[in-house]
């Protein structure tokens, strides 16, 4: 079921967006089958995410947006002990295979089958990562989002300030992504590289103000259309295979190879958490990412990603870019303020 609802002019342009409704489809229960701690919190809601709508966390609860295949899901996620529970929505035709194609991705979205143990005892004889530990112990990587989207949010996070990557992903995702509603919360969902290949570089330009990105973001729909998602799974070298993409250097590589491929002994650097490992790690303000990563992998061999993670979600914990909602107001303000939002004109850099 669809309701139109006005959510104000666009640049340029003045249009409906459709609120879907999704049902209750599914049920899934996912065992933590990874050894060492759990920590569902920090699994799921990370303090130095900024806000996209495509997710929304509360203490115990977060509910989360995916696409399975062609159709738009809503999962709502819950722990009980080492038992993920996902309620999962949906307005299609729900099959026994993306059943199995969800539970599939949401285990390994969120690392319930990663083995902790070893970084554990490698952090443990660390200093720095005493804090770190006792606060975030049992978070594991987690990377809701498939190849395509977390080479979209790499690239709107190339050289710019969160508030200015903040205003890209609302464009792009109020142009040409869903609003939908499940379980009491409204949330953005993705668009697919199908569903963009349309869009020309001049539009995402001019429309959805992304500067120099626009002349990428057309490579990156035509390249993930195309290549199947076994086979980027199946590839040898991710960062090789995502750099035959023009316009796609190490560094954004590096960030869509280390989270889509889930690798624990990689770690992205941009220059914000190159400076906090600096600092960590160096007692340094800022080093060279050769220097950084040296000694994350000196210290934490095959594991320096996740290293990474724990020292720089550390560092927002006490100011989370996204910080968690209440139940009740802050949930009832979240959904009229996501209902109502419309893309930003900001300045194209």
């Amino acid at each position: 079921m669809t309701t139109a609802i006005r959510t104000g002019p666009k640049p340029n342009q003045e249009q409906d967006v459709s609120l879907r409704q999704l049902d209750h489809a599914d049920t899934l229960e996912l065992p933590v089958t990874g050894d060492g701690p759990f920590n569902f919190l920090h699994t799921a809601w990370k303090p130095s995410h900024y806000v996209t709508g495509l997710e929304a966390h509360t203490a115990s609860r977060s509910w989360r947006t995916f696409r399975v295949d062609d159709l738009v899901t809503g999962v709502r996620m819950h722990a009980e002990n080492r038992l993920v529970i996902a309620e999962v929505y949906t307005d299609g035709d729900y099959k026994p295979e993306h059943r199995d194609h969800l539970a599939r991705r949401l285990t390994a979205s969120y690392g319930l089958d990663e083995d902790l143990s070893q970084f554990i005892e490698l952090a443990t004889d660390v200093p720095t990562m005493r804090g770190p530990l006792e606060s975030l112990s049992g978070m594991r990587q987690s990377c809701p989002e498939d190849h395509f989207e977390i080479a979209v949010v790499a690239l709107l996070l190339q050289h710019v300030t969160v508030a200015r990557t903040t205003q890209m992903t609302r464009n792009l995702l109020t142009h040409y992504g869903q609003l939908v509603r499940f379980d009491g919360i409204t949330l953005r969902a993705w668009f697919t590289p199908a569903e963009i290949a349309h869009v020309s570089a001049e539009i995402f330009k001019e429309q959805d103000r992304l500067g120099y990105r626009a002349k990428t973001l057309p490579r990156f729909a035509a390249f993930f259309r195309d290549y199947p998602a076994e086979e980027l799974t199946a590839a040898h070298d991710l960062e090789q295979t995502f750099q035959q993409i023009k316009g796609v250097g190490p560094y954004t590589a590096a960030i869509m190879a280390s989270h889509a491929s889930r690798d624990t002994a990689s770690f992205g650097l941009d220059v914000w958490n190159r400076k906090i490992l600096a600092r960590r790690l160096l007692s340094a303000d800022d080093a060279a990412p050769e220097a950084v990563n040296h000694r994350l992998n000196e210290l934490f061999p095959g594991h320096a990603g996740t290293a990474g993670l724990y020292l720089v979600e550390y560092e927002y914990l006490n100011a989370p870019v996204a910080p968690l909602l209440t139940p009740g107001g802050d949930v009832d303000a979240w959904n009229e303020a996501l209902a109502g939002v419309v893309a930003e004109p900001c300045n194209p850099r």
